[in-house]
C-alpha cells in the first residue's frame, strides 16, 4: 500500500466489482470516432507540483495527471469512476481466477507500431520485474497473462480478486522508451517547469479538441493567481480556498474527492479505552462547525468511507450535535491531559478542536507532525489521538479496512480487535459476487461504527479555477485529462 493513499486529496461513485459476474461481457462504443481538424490550439493546465516520473510505472496522482494522457490500460475509469473499455473492448470471468479480455484492433503506439496481445504481456513482464515500483506492487495479485490469440488475453490471478479491474486502470500498456497509445504523445519536457504534449493523429478514439496540451508548474501563489487573472491559464489545479471564494462562481469547479478525514482513538489508552469517554469526545464536535471552518468546501460524513465508495453503509446515521449536551468541565478542577498528532494542514481544524477539548475539561496538547513521522507514530501505536485523511483509491472500502480496521492492519493504532470484523474482512477479500461482498463490507462499517473506534470528521473537496467559456468538469479520481476539455 502506498503512503500517498493516505493524503491525496481522490473518489468513487459506482461499485467496480459489478463487472465481476461470469455471465457478462461488456460491449464498447464503436472503435473509431471520426471528426475534422482540431478546434483549438493549445490548452494550458497549471499545477503546483512537478512531474517526478514520466514512465508508466508511477501511480502518484501528481504524475498520473500528466502521464494518463500518454498511456492507456485495458480498462479505464470515466469521470465518475465507472469502469469503461479502453484497450480492451469486452471482458469477463472464465472462472474465479481467470479473466478473459478481447482487445481493440487497429490501435497503434505513438511510434507507429501495432498494439497486440503480446504488447500486454511485454508490459506486464516489465512491470513485474520492477518490484520496487508502485506498479510492481499493484501487479502482485496477477499470476500470469496468457496470449490466446493476437487480440485476446487471459489474466490469471493468484487468488480471487474483486478489485482486479480497478487495478488494471493503472496498468498502462506501452513500448520501450515510454511510448504509449493515448490521445496525446510526448513533445517536450522541461524538468520542474512544463510537459508539452501534441495530439496523436492516429489515435483510435475521439479526436481531442486541442492540438497541443501544456502541463506547467507554478508554485508561487501570487504568480499562479496573476497568470490566471491575465487569462494565461486555462485550468488552475489546487486553488486555495481564499482565491476560490474571490472568483466568480462560474469560474470555480469543485469535486468531492471521496477522501474522508477522521480522528482516531488509541483504544488501549487508559483514558480513552472507556466508551463513555469516547462518547463525550464525540459529543463535543459539531459537524456544522467543521464545515464552516472548511469554508463549506468540506462536508460532514457518517463513517470512514464516503458516499459512493463501495461498502458505504447508508443505514449509518449522521451524528447529531446538541450544544446543550456538549460536555463541560468533565473533571471538575482537575484537568486531564490529552494529546493529538496531526498534519500541519489541519491547523485551523485543530484550533477549533482545541477549544472544544478545553471547554470539556481537558488539558489539550496539539502536535503538528509531517507525514512520514506521523505514519511511524501511528504504526508504533504512539498517538493518543490523531487526525488523518484516507482516499479510497480503488473505489472500495476494502483497502481502508485492511489498513486501519483489521487486527493486523498496518495503521491499526490502539490495536483495535473484533473477531467478527476480522472474519468479515477476510471473506470480503475474495468474494466476487458484488451483492454478497457489499453486504460484508457494510456489516463491517456498522460494527466499526458501533465500536466507536474514531470519529469521521469530513469529506474534502478539490478546487479548480477555469477560464471563462471552457467546458470541463472535474473527475472524482483527480485526473485532469486534456482530451476531456472542450
Amino acid at each position: 500500500m502506498s503512503k500517498k493513499d493516505l493524503f491525496l486529496g481522490i473518489f468513487i461513485v459506482l461499485a467496480l466489482v459489478v463487472f465481476a459476474r461470469q455471465e457478462f461481457f461488456f460491449k464498447t462504443l464503436p472503435n473509431k470516432f471520426f471528426g475534422g481538424g482540431y478546434t483549438k490550439s493549445t490548452l494550458r493546465i497549471v499545477l503546483q507540483t512537478p512531474l517526478h516520473d514520466l514512465s508508466p510505472h508511477s501511480l502518484s496522482l501528481d504524475d498520473l495527471i500528466r502521464t494518463a494522457n500518454l498511456y492507456e490500460g485495458l480498462v479505464a475509469f470515466d469521470r465518475t469512476l465507472k469502469i469503461v473499455p479502453a484497450l480492451a473492448v469486452t471482458w469477463g470471468n472464465v472462472d474465479p481466477l481467470t479473466w478473459d479480455f478481447k482487445l481493440r484492433k487497429e490501435v497503434t503506439f505513438h511510434d507507429g507500431s501495432p498494439f497486440t496481445a503480446q504488447s500486454v504481456v511485454d508490459s506486464f513482464e516489465e512491470g513485474k520485474k520492477d518490484a520496487g515500483s508502485q506498479l510492481g506492487a499493484l501487479l502482485q495479485t496477477i499470476e500470469e497473462i496468457k496470449v490466446i490469440d493476437p487480440f485476446e488475453i487471459q489474466v490469471v490471478t493468484v487468488a480471487p480478486d474483486p478489485l482486479i479491474l480497478s487495478k488494471l486502470t493503472k496498468f498502462f500498456i506501452h513500448r520501450e522508451n515510454n511510448v504509449g497509445t493515448g490521445p496525446y504523445q510526448f513533445k517536450q519536457f522541461e524538468k520542474g517547469v512544463r510537459l508539452s504534449l501534441s495530439a496523436y493523429p492516429n489515435y483510435w478514439g475521439e479526436r481531442p479538441a486541442y492540438q497541443n496540451a501544456e502541463y506547467a508548474v507554478t508554485q508561487n501563489k501570487v504568480q499562479r493567481q496573476s497568470d490566471f487573472d491575465q487569462g494565461l491559464t486555462d485550468i488552475l489545479v489546487a486553488v486555495p480556498k481564499d482565491q476560490a471564494l474571490a472568483l466568480p462562481k462560474d469560474q470555480v469547479k469543485s469535486s468531492y474527492s471521496l477522501e474522508v478525514n477522521f480522528m482516531m482513538f488509541k483504544l488501549d489508552d487508559p483514558l480513552i479505552q472507556e466508551r463513555s469517554m469516547r462518547e463525550a469526545i464525540q459529543a463535543m464536535i459539531d459537524p456544522a462547525k467543521i464545515e464552516e471552518v472548511g469554508n463549506n468546501f468540506v462536508r460532514r460524513v457518517s463513517q470512514f468511507v464516503a458516499p459512493g465508495v463501495f461498502g458505504f453503509n447508508p443505514d449509518i446515521p449522521q451524528f447529531q450535535y446538541n450544544e446543550a449536551k456538549s460536555p463541560k468541565n468533565l473533571f471538575g478542577e482537575q484537568k486531564m491531559k490529552i494529546s493529538m498528532d496531526y498534519l500541519p494542514t489541519y491547523k485551523t481544524l485543530v484550533e477549533y478542536l482545541e477549544k472544544q477539548f478545553e471547554e470539556a475539561g481537558f488539558q489539550f496538547k496539539g502536535n503538528p507532525i509531517e507525514a512520514e513521522p506521523l505514519l511511524e507514530r501511528i504504526k508504533k501505536n504512539e498517538s493518543q489521538l490523531y487526525i488523518l485523511g484516507w482516499q479510497s483509491e480503488n473505489g472500495d472500502a476494502g483497502d481502508f479496512l485492511d489498513a486501519f480496521i483489521s487486527s493486523k492492519g498496518e495503521f491499526n493504532n490502539g490495536r483495535y480487535t473484533n473477531a467478527a470484523v476480522d472474519r468479515l474482512i477476510e471473506k470480503s477479500r475474495q468474494e466476487l459476487n458484488p451483492e454478497r461482498r457489499l453486504e460484508l463490507l457494510q456489516k463491517v462499517m456498522e460494527l466499526v461504527n458501533d465500536d466507536l473506534i474514531g470519529i469521521p470528521l469530513f469529506e474534502s473537496a478539490r478546487l479548480y479555477a477555469i477560464k471563462k467559456g471552457l467546458n470541463w468538469e472535474p473527475r472524482l479520481d483527480g485526473l485532469v485529462l486534456a482530451k476531456e476539455v472542450r
